[in-house]
C-alpha cells in the first residue's frame, strides 16, 4: 500500500518575503478536465504581489517543523500533494519535498491562480474552479491528510474533511501536526463539544493529532492500515512496528 499525503495548508501565512517579487513562467498542457502545469522554472518571469498578505508567523518552529516535515516525507517516499503556491508553511514542505526529489502536485483553484499572489506551484499544477473541487479531486487520489497550523481557511478545509468524513464521503485518516501546542484550544473546543452533546464522539475520532512528525505519520499509516475498530495503534507499534518503507 502506497501512503499519499495530502497537506491542508493555509493562504494567510506568506513567506517572509512581501511586496513585489517575480515568478518564473512555467510550461503548460491539458489532461482530462483539469489544467496541469509542470513548473519548468526557466529564466523568462511575470510580476506578482503579495502585498496584500501582510500576515507572517513569528515562531520560527513553525517554519522549521514543515522544512522537517518535508524532509520526512523524501524519506519516507511520500508523494505530496497540496494546496499550490510557494509561500507560507505549505510552501516550506512543497519546496522542500520537490528540491530534494520528490513528487510534488497542488491543486489550486483558478480565480486564486488568476491573482498570481501565490507564487508558482512546483510540480505539477493542477486548477481547479473551486476550493471545494480541490478538495473532493484531492480526495481521490491522497490516502491521508495532514492539517497544519493555520487560519480560517485551514479550520475551513478541516472542519469540511472532519463532515464529509462523518457523511461517509471519504474514509481518510486526517492528522493535525499539532507544533508548540498550536492545537491545545482547539481540540479543548471540540471535546468540550462532545462532552456539551453538540459533537458525536464518533466525528471527535475522526481525526489523529499528534507533536511529532514520525508520530504523526506512523499513527496515519497505521489508521490507512487498519481502519476498523479495535485496532490498537500502540499495540501495534509495541509489537512489531509499521515498516512504512513496505507500504509505500
Amino acid at each position: 500500500m502506497e501512503l499519499e499525503s495530502f497537506l491542508l495548508l493555509p493562504y494567510d501565512w506568506p513567506t517572509e518575503r512581501e511586496g513585489e517579487g517575480r515568478v518564473e513562467s512555467v510550461v503548460r498542457w491539458r489532461t482530462a478536465n483539469l489544467n496541469v502545469h509542470e513548473s519548468q522554472y526557466v529564466t523568462s518571469s511575470v510580476d506578482y504581489s503579495i502585498d496584500e498578505y501582510v500576515i507572517v508567523n513569528r515562531n520560527p518552529k513553525f517554519m522549521a517543523t514543515a522544512v522537517d516535515l518535508g524532509r520526512e516525507l523524501v524519506s519516507r517516499k511520500i508523494r505530496l500533494t497540496y494546496g499550490g503556491g510557494n509561500v507560507g508553511l505549505q510552501g516550506a514542505v512543497a519546496s522542500t519535498v520537490y528540491t530534494n526529489g520528490g513528487i510534488v502536485r497542488g491543486f489550486i483553484s483558478g480565480y486564486i491562480a488568476a491573482r498570481q499572489v501565490y507564487g508558482p506551484t512546483y510540480g505539477a499544477e493542477c486548477t481547479v474552479s473551486s476550493k471545494y473541487y480541490k478538495y473532493f479531486e484531492m480526495n481521490h487520489i491522497v490516502e491521508a491528510f495532514i492539517v497544519l497550523p493555520g487560519g480560517a481557511d485551514t479550520m475551513e478545509g478541516l472542519f469540511t474533511l472532519i463532515s464529509w468524513a462523518s457523511e461517509g464521503l471519504h474514509s481518510k485518516p486526517i492528522g493535525l501536526l499539532n507544533i508548540d501546542g498550536y492545537f491545545n484550544n482547539l481540540i479543548k473546543f471540540l471535546d468540550d463539544g462532545v462532552r456539551q452533546n453538540f459533537m458525536a464522539s464518533s466525528q471527535r475520532k475522526l481525526f489523529i493529532s499528534s507533536f511529532f512528525i514520525d508520530d504523526l505519520l506512523n499513527k496515519l499509516a497505521f489508521a490507512k492500515a487498519f481502519p476498523g475498530p479495535g485496532a490498537n495503534y500502540e499495540q501495534f507499534v509495541n509489537s512489531r512496528g509499521l515498516d512504512l518503507e513496505l507500504h509505500l
